[in-house]
């Protein structure tokens, strides 16, 4: 008797697929985590831009954001070792007094809300910050250290509930007048203490089970190799490249989520 053929295999990852279609959401999933987390290394942010659509492709939304959650500790911590010389501690104090607390609250607005609704919301900010970052106040607004205090909350706040802030809050950092060394280590220090109240929130809500936390680990092994990769394409490529890049990013994910939502 014949074995089953590739159209009645299913795989072990995605549930009922066959296995070109499991393929194809193993390459893609691993693809975007690369590409994305390396222009994270670079620029300080862009791996949830490009992560995310493809995770809510393959996983839902509700299994998406807490296995970018998990594997972004994996990413920022590495981005905090490779750039540790350059952190500015009062930035991560103001910016931790603001973001934790409300990384809490927004975690527990994305355990109650529509899922259909968030994704349309995702694709809505994504949006929001290619505007943003074209206006005249994301590119002169010159930054206080008091500031990171409601930008933190506004970040983290928004890391628990869309899952993407970080070229919301990079547009600040940088206006603080960071080095790009020191932007990016302390950035990726700010937005690693986030993902920890988001996790516990997630825990209680029985959202962080087996299956996320072998997904977020393998991922976040792949994120924090990228962050290594970021760091020397940073020392060797133009960086004014990297925001047109993200720029474009934004906008074509920004769409699609928002009409697939």
């Amino acid at each position: 008797m014949l074995g089953p053929g590739p159209s009645d295999w299913t795989g072990p990852f995605f549930g009922d697929l066959t296995l070109e279609e499991e393929i194809i959401k193993i390459v893609a999933v691993v693809l975007a985590t690369a590409v994305g987390f390396t222009i994270a290394g670079v620029a300080g942010f862009g791996g949830g831009v490009v992560a995310l659509p493809v995770l809510v492709w393959v996983f839902g939304v509700r299994e998406a954001i807490p296995i970018l959650t998990f594997s972004q500790l994996f990413s920022t911590g590495s981005r905090v070792w490779l750039h540790r010389a350059g952190i500015d501690w009062r930035v991560i104090r103001n910016f931790s007094i603001g973001s934790l607390p409300f990384a809490l609250l927004g975690s527990l607005f994305f355990v109650a809300i529509d899922t259909a609704i968030l994704v349309r919301i995702l694709g809505v900010m994504m949006l929001f910050f290619v505007v943003y970052t074209q206006m005249p106040i994301g590119r002169n607004f010159k930054m206080k250290l008091w500031g990171f205090i409601p930008l933190g909350s506004a970040t983290g706040f928004g890391s628990a509930f869309l899952g993407i802030p970080g070229p919301f809050a990079s547009v600040f950092y940088l206006a603080y007048g960071l080095s790009a060394s020191a932007y990016i280590g302390t950035s990726a220090l700010g937005m690693g203490l986030i993902q920890i109240p988001k996790l516990v929130i997630f825990t209680t809500n029985d959202l962080l089970v087996l299956r996320v936390i072998l997904m977020g680990a393998g991922l976040g092994i792949i994120a924090g190799a990228s962050a290594y990769l970021g760091k020397i394409i940073l020392g060797r490529v133009p960086e004014h490249i990297f925001p047109k890049i993200i720029t474009a990013m934004l906008v074509v994910s920004g769409v699609i989520l928002l009409v697939r939502g």
